[in-house]
Formats: C-alpha cells, sequence, structure tokens
C-alpha cells in the first residue's frame, strides 16, 4: 500500500502483525482483549490486541493484521477499517527475537467483535480518555509493574507500551481519529 512503511518479512526472521482499532465515536475507542489461559502460550491469559504470526501466504503484515482480527473477532478490517499508521517495530521482552509491527486501524463507531475464537476470553473498547486514570503500578506475574488495569485485564508489558503510544499520538495531535486514515484497497 503506497504511503504506509510496512516492512517485508524475510525468511530467517519471525514477524507478526497487531490491529490496534480505533472506534471513531465521541470519544475514541480502542479495541483491547484478554487472552485465553493457555499453558502452553507465553501470553495466555494477558491483554493483547488482535494479531499473530505472519504466515507466507499473507503476502503482507497489513494482511496478516487483517486475517487474524478477522479470525479473532470476527472484525473484517479489509472492509470496515481504514489505516490510519503504522507504528515503530515492537518486541516482546519473552521473545526479542520476534518482530511485532503494530497498525492503527479506524473504524466506525457502529463496528464490534462478532465473535470470538477462543484465543479471546473477551474483549472490549476501552476510552482513550481513561487511560491515564487507569495506569498505575501493580503486581504482574508476580512482579512489580507499570499496568494499564481495566476491570480484571491488567494492560502491561509490549500491549502497554503501544497504547501508551497510541494515546500520545491522538493526544499531541500526531493522528487525527477523524482524517488521517488512509483508506485500504
Amino acid at each position: 500500500m503506497a504511503g504506509l512503511n510496512i516492512p517485508k518479512p524475510s525468511g530467517n526472521e519471525a514477524w507478526a502483525a497487531v490491529a490496534v482499532i480505533l472506534k471513531r465515536c465521541q470519544e475514541p475507542m480502542v479495541l483491547v482483549g484478554k487472552r485465553a489461559a493457555n499453558p502452553s502460550d507465553p501470553w495466555g491469559g494477558d491483554a493483547a490486541f488482535p494479531g499473530g504470526h505472519y504466515e507466507t501466504n499473507d503476502g503482507s503484515l497489513l494482511d496478516t493484521a487483517i486475517r487474524e482480527t478477522r479470525e479473532e473477532t470476527g472484525i473484517d478490517l479489509s472492509k470496515v477499517g481504514k489505516v490510519a499508521a503504522v507504528l515503530g517495530i515492537e518486541h516482546p521482552r519473552n521473545a526479542p527475537e520476534l518482530n511485532v509491527l503494530p497498525i492503527v486501524f479506524i473504524v466506525d463507531c457502529n463496528v464490534d467483535a462478532v465473535s470470538l475464537s477462543g484465543e479471546f476470553e473477551y474483549v472490549k473498547w476501552i476510552r482513550l480518555s481513561d487511560i491515564p486514570n487507569l495506569d498505575r503500578v501493580t503486581i504482574v506475574k508476580g512482579n512489580t509493574k507499570r499496568a494499564i488495569v481495566v476491570g480484571d485485564m491488567t494492560i502491561w508489558g509490549m500491549t502497554r507500551r503501544i497504547l501508551c503510544k497510541l494515546y500520545n499520538m491522538v493526544k499531541n495531535g500526531e493522528l487525527n481519529v477523524n482524517v488521517s486514515a488512509k483508506p485500504l484497497s
């Protein structure tokens, strides 16, 4: 897609993409899910954005984010989403060899998750304006960490870093939820 800085995965690196979905409502909201507990999943029970590992038949990391979001939430970003930004590559601290590309999509206020695949226990829309009041120091997996706490969902680590980056971009006017979206083609 022209104008977007989306890296092309090479065969010898591990890549993933996540969809950071902003809902264009009176107050912008972002979709975050609580992953289902799974002993074989290092991120089981954690908060996350829809997304997953790049597969060669995806064609691009943008396609990965769209496919994974459709599989995990039922939201088809190729039909209802517009790409607003591509954030810098992130690396989970427990898997530093994994390159994760966060792609920000904007959807209209009437869009909602229609089905969950089982990877998420649940998903919820969080108002961006609530994030500063939800951010605190808390215990996460036995360690003291900064986290955004929403009910029984604790958003920490890479997901928190991405969410804070998004919040600051919107707050500082670097990302206009209503204007800067680029339609998918």
